[in-house]
């Protein structure tokens, strides 16, 4: 599913439905949009960053992208294509995360992944979220 095609094929979409918790119509959507973004058919890493820095200019959002890059490239071949980010949108949509906080995959969550993980969070939203000051960095929180 890497190669740019206009629509998905009969055999893609059973497949995707077989592994996602999305409809025909809503699949057949994402990858009219998945396409219409990512006119390659995939996307890469520093394509991911930018987008992420896109909507979160007043912070450094790179190490949650690269965390959320992790997640959804599932073969990790450096690119993300449609069958991968579906499937990781569902999962991360409609199933479980866990696999978002699960950052070494080892099948648990220790506190030093949540703490990466709560700490790309803050560094992402950088200056635009006024917390208290007992709050205002992973560590205190």
């Amino acid at each position: 599913m890497g190669a740019k095609t206009s629509k998905l094929t009969s055999e893609e979409i059973s497949d995707l439905l077989n592994r996602t918790h999305f409809d025909r119509k809503e699949l057949q959507q994402w990858y009219k949009s998945f396409q219409r973004d990512c006119p390659k058919g995939s996307i890469s890493r520093p394509e991911f960053q930018k987008i992420y820095r896109q909507f979160f200019p007043f912070g450094d959002p790179t190490q949650f992208a690269d965390l959320v890059f992790d997640v959804f490239d599932a073969n990790s071949n450096g690119i993300i294509e449609f069958s991968e980010f579906i499937i990781a949108l569902s999962v991360n949509t409609r199933g479980r995360a866990f696999k978002l906080y699960d950052i070494d995959k080892d099948g648990f969550i220790t506190k030093k992944e949540m703490f990466t993980l709560i700490d790309s969070i803050y560094k992402m939203i950088g200056s635009t979220a006024n917390l208290p000051m007992d709050e205002d960095t992973p560590q205190k929180r």
